[in-house]
């Protein structure tokens, strides 16, 4: 039935070209939305049209990048048959596919179970569910992970949202463990499984709480992206600061009001006199301070010495140090060679390894690639319609992948939380956010 579709027209506007794949009740097609590669989703329709129409316009709404977005939603006939339709962004295969040829290592798997946690919370957030969370939900554009939205399920309002929300977790921990063995998990495995201990972690942790149906996707989330391991601190004792000893010349008490002056030792004698005639005076007294009187000499000398300007550049102002230039950003091979081909109207894109960021510096982050000249493209894109966002790429280990697509530069929370509303207001996706980078 469905390969009879091929080069009919919907609604006079989507073109259908080639059958992409089929399955029950629906059928996907290539076609065209606004000069630009898409999918066409074809749901035929028996007697639940307005259900249909309902859950897609819900769907509709929702702008996540993990979540296959949908651009028009309607109802046509054709060869006599009613139809729904979704128009949505251009994917080229599933999970399905790709897992027929090999099973993902845990780095792929962890992006995986990335990418689909942030598409069920946007998905929940509207009271929808995927209802079957499955290997073919699971799409690909680009580099990028999404979830297929044609299918999703509204929840009705009289239902108990939390229990239909419970079974897509345990669905998305099953398809993980198929992510990372190619198989499905056994009907009746439980936590206490000894084969989950041969999973990498932490999927080892999320089988064994997915698997007792009191996960959550806070709770996964937080297992996929564990706080950095801050370094055990050092037993540090308190020491006391050693007791330095100063220089002195031993200079017995002097008990006298009378200061000594230069007019001899007479007067001095005098005073120590009339102090007490009866104390004998020691011998060395005499020695010491005449050897105090020298140090003062000395002394005095030494600090004229110093204060005293050098005669072969009186008054000659300092010269400072030939300035140094200041260290450009490091730019990976492909940035250089973008940027290098980019217009010179637009501000060139960055990717900033972490050590240049500032300590406790906010971020925001409207984009997310696996591969830097996509996130390089992005950013030019960006920059071109909205140079005062200042686009620009960061990779937050440095190198390699993500390669976030930030606006602005990096800044205290308040600013980031700002630039962060401006771009939304300008028409980036609602789910830019802001987030600290220095940890």
């Amino acid at each position: 039935m469905w390969s009879d579709f091929e080069s009919e027209v919907v609604e006079g506007r989507y073109p259908l070209g080639k059958l992409v794949r089929s399955e029950g009740r629906c059928g996907w097609f290539e076609t065209r939305f606004d000069e630009t590669a898409a999918i066409v989703s074809l749901i035929e329709s028996l007697n639940d049209e307005s259900m249909l129409l309902d859950r897609l316009r819900v769907a509709a709404k929702i702008s996540n990048v993990n979540v296959a977005a949908i651009s028009a939603v309607g109802t046509t006939q054709l060869h006599g048959t009613p139809l729904v339709y979704a128009v949505m962004e251009y994917t080229e295969e599933t999970l399905e596919d790709g897992l027929r040829a090999r099973a993902l290592s845990a780095d792929e798997t962890k992006q995986v179970a990335e990418s689909l946690v942030n598409a069920l919370q946007a998905i929940h957030k509207e009271r929808l569910v995927c209802g079957r969370l499955e290997a073919a939900s699971v799409l690909a554009a680009g580099d990028i992970i999404k979830l297929r939205s044609d299918y999703l399920q509204l929840v009705p309002p009289d239902a108990s949202f939390e229990s239909y929300a419970a079974k897509d977790v345990r669905d998305l921990g099953n398809l993980l463990y198929q992510c990372l063995t190619q198989k499905p998990l056994k009907s009746g495995t439980d936590a206490n499984d000894p084969s989950l201990q041969l999973l990498p972690p932490p999927f080892v942790q999320i089988m064994r709480r997915t698997l007792t149906g009191h996960a959550t996707l806070d709770e996964i989330a937080a297992l996929l992206r564990p706080p950095a391991s801050a370094p055990a601190p050092a037993s540090v004792q308190s020491v006391p600061a050693p007791v330095q000893k100063e220089s002195r010349v031993p200079v017995p008490p002097v008990r006298t009001s009378v200061p000594v002056t230069k007019a001899g030792s007479e007067e001095a004698e005098e005073a120590v006199r009339r102090q007490g005639a009866s104390r004998a005076m020691p011998k060395s007294l005499p020695l010491i301070i005449g050897g105090f009187l020298v140090l003062l000499l000395i002394a005095g000398f030494v600090v004229r010495a110093l204060l005293r300007p050098s005669p072969s550049t009186p008054d000659a102002p300092v010269k400072s140090a030939a300035p140094v230039a200041p260290a450009q950003p490091v730019q990976s091979s492909a940035a250089v060679a973008m940027t290098a081909a980019k217009p010179k109207a637009a501000p060139a894109s960055r990717t900033i390894p972490p050590a240049a960021s500032t300590a406790g510096a906010w971020r925001v982050v409207a984009f997310t690639y696996n591969r830097a000249d996509q996130a390089e493209h992005k950013a030019q894109s960006i920059n071109e319609k909205h140079p005062d966002l200042q686009a620009g790429v960061f990779s937050p280990k440095g190198s390699g992948a993500p390669y976030l697509v930030t606006l602005g530069a990096a800044t205290d929370r308040a600013s980031a939380f700002r630039m962060r509303n401006k771009a939304v207001e300008e028409g980036l996706p609602r789910d830019t956010y802001a987030q600290n980078y220095s940890r």
